[in-house]
């Protein structure tokens, strides 16, 4: 599976994740937030070592847009981070927790919406199948290494 598309089905796992942690009771939601948070922390670290920081190594000459991108990104993610150190503090049945929570989904549906749209085409423009399978396996290897590790 190459890079794109291994990106494009994490998204629509994170998604279906997301949908369940929102609806679900407020009993199960924080059992359910435990194992989505880890999957999102892995998905950026994966995507950042084997996509972003590489394209934009390369990119620099042929697409600047690309290089900037990752700062946005890493930008993004740090915002992200912050949300979800607020929900460790509190308690998954409160209000205030699950608003935070729907923050982190408005801000991800936004991001994936980015990447997919705009960065992952021009992302296909640079690096050839070849390339983008490799990252695919590498991302698919580094993945399953980050997440036994959490485990």
């Amino acid at each position: 599976m190459n890079a794109i598309e291994f990106l494009k089905q994490e998204h629509q796992k994170a998604k279906t994740e997301f949908a369940n942690v929102l609806q679900a009771a407020p009993q199960q939601r924080g059992r359910m937030w435990s194992q989505l948070k880890p999957e999102l922390e892995v998905h950026e670290q994966v995507e950042e070592a084997c996509v972003y920081g590489p394209v934009a190594e390369q990119a620099s000459s042929q697409d600047p847009k690309l290089v900037e991108w990752r700062q946005h990104h890493h930008e993004e993610v740090q915002k992200v981070e912050a949300l979800m150190k607020e929900i460790e503090r509190l308690s998954p049945e409160d209000a205030g927790w699950l608003n935070k929570v729907q923050q982190v989904h408005s801000m991800l549906e936004h991001h994936i919406g980015e990447e997919e749209g705009d960065i992952f085409p021009r992302i296909g423009q640079v690096w050839d199948q070849s390339r983008l399978d490799q990252a695919g396996t590498k991302m698919n290897e580094l993945k399953s290494q980050k997440l036994h590790h959490h485990a």
